[in-house]
C-alpha cells in the first residue's frame, strides 16, 4: 500500500484506532502550547524538586492543563489504558497488567525553552506502549511552533506531518534516515542525583568544553558545548526532539516518554538503548540513541568511560 496521508498511515497499521485518537486529542492540544505563554496563569510554576546547589526542577500550569486534558479524553474513549504522565501523581512507576496499553504522556519537554521562548528547543511527547509485551508501539513527539509532529508507528514507518493554521494536515511524508542536524548531543539533567553529576564532570573530562558565544544569554551559557575527538556535543536541553533531529544522544538522565524516540528511531534503522547497552524498558532512566549502528557504537564507548 502507498502511504500518502495519515489516514493511509492509520489503514495500513494494526494501531490504526490507536493513532487516529490519539491524533485527535493531541494535536490541537500541542498546538494550543506556544498561545498559552500570553496567559500569565499558566505560565504560574510549580517547584518539583530542589538541588542543594539551588537547582529547581519546575512544571507550568500550561504543563498540568495539557496532561489532565489528554488523560481525560484519551481514556474516555480508552479504559482499557492505563496512563502514564510526567507531572504529578500520574508519574507512576507500577504498570497494571490487566490493561492493554500504557498511554504516556510529557506535555512540555524543554521547559526554560518553552518559558524563553526559544521555540526550536522544545516539544511535547506521546508514546503507546503494550503492557504485555512491555514493547512501544506508537510515538509521537510535536514541535508546536513549527506545527509539525514526528511519528512512528510499530512496523509501519516514520512519518513528519505538518499542520496549517486551521489545523489541517499541510504535509504527510516519509521521515529520511538522514538527520536535520549534524551535531551530537547530550542531555544533562542529573541535578538532584550527585552520582549523575559526576557522570556528567567525567563526561566533560572526555573532550574540551568550548567558549561561550558573545551573544549568549544566560540560559544558553548554563548549557556547555564540548568537543571529544574532533566531534561537537551540543546541550539544547529539549528531550525527545534531540534525538529526533540530531544524530545522536546521550540522556545521562531520562524517563518513560522516551518510548516515542525508542519507536520512531527503529522505523528509521537506528539503535535505542539505556545507557548500559541494555534493551528497552519500562522505568528507564538513562538513554543512548542514534540514527545508525556506527554512531550508536561512539555513543555507547563514550558513555562505558564516564562510569
Amino acid at each position: 500500500m502507498i502511504i500518502k496521508t495519515l489516514k493511509d498511515l492509520a489503514k495500513s497499521s494494526q494501531y490504526d484506532q490507536q493513532l487516529m485518537n490519539i491524533m485527535g486529542a493531541f494535536v490541537p492540544l500541542a498546538l494550543q502550547l506556544p498561545q498559552l505563554r500570553d496567559n500569565p496563569q499558566m505560565m504560574e510554576e510549580i517547584i518539583k524538586k530542589t538541588s542543594v546547589s539551588g537547582v529547581t526542577d519546575v512544571a507550568t500550569n500550561a504543563d498540568i492543563f495539557v496532561q489532565g486534558k489528554l488523560k481525560s479524553t484519551v481514556l474516555e474513549k480508552h479504559p482499557d489504558w492505563q496512563f502514564w504522565g510526567e507531572e504529578g501523581k500520574d508519574n507512576i512507576s507500577e504498570y497494571d497488567s490487566t490493561k492493554k496499553f500504557l498511554f504516556i504522556i510529557d506535555p512540555i519537554e524543554g521547559t526554560n525553552n518553552f518559558k524563553s521562548r526559544k521555540d526550536n528547543q522544545w516539544g511535547s511527547v506521546v508514546a503507546l506502549v503494550d503492557i504485555e509485551t512491555k514493547i512501544p508501539v506508537l510515538g509521537i513527539v510535536a514541535l508546536p511552533s513549527r506545527r509539525r509532529f514526528y511519528l512512528g508507528i510499530k512496523n509501519a514507518g516514520a512519518y513528519t506531518v505538518e499542520y496549517g493554521e486551521d489545523g489541517q494536515v499541510k504535509s504527510f511524508s516519509p521521515m529520511p534516515e538522514e538527520s536535520e542536524f549534524s551535531e551530537f548531543t547530550y542531555n544533562n539533567s542529573p541535578h538532584f542525583e550527585e552520582p549523575l553529576t559526576q557522570q556528567v564532570q567525567r563526561f566533560f573530562a572526555l573532550g574540551t568544553i568550548q567558549p561561550d558565544e558573545p551573544s549568549a544569554d544566560d540560559l544558553e551559557r548554563s548549557r556547555k558545548v564540548i568537543q571529544i575527538g574532533g566531534v561537537t556535543f551540543v546541550d539544547p536541553e529539549s528531550g525527545a526532539l534531540e534525538a529526533i533531529r540530531n544524530r545522536g544522544t546521550i540522556y545521562f538522565k531520562t524517563s518513560n516518554e522516551m518510548a516515542a524516540v525508542f519507536v520512531i528511531l527503529n522505523e528509521l534503522g537506528g539503535k535505542v538503548t539505556d545507557g548500559n547497552g541494555n534493551s528497552w524498558v519500562l522505568g528507564i532512566n538513562t538513554l543512548i540513541a542514534a540514527k545508525n549502528e556506527t554512531d550508536y557504537n561512539f555513543l555507547k564507548n563514550l558513555c562505558d568511560k564516564t562510569k
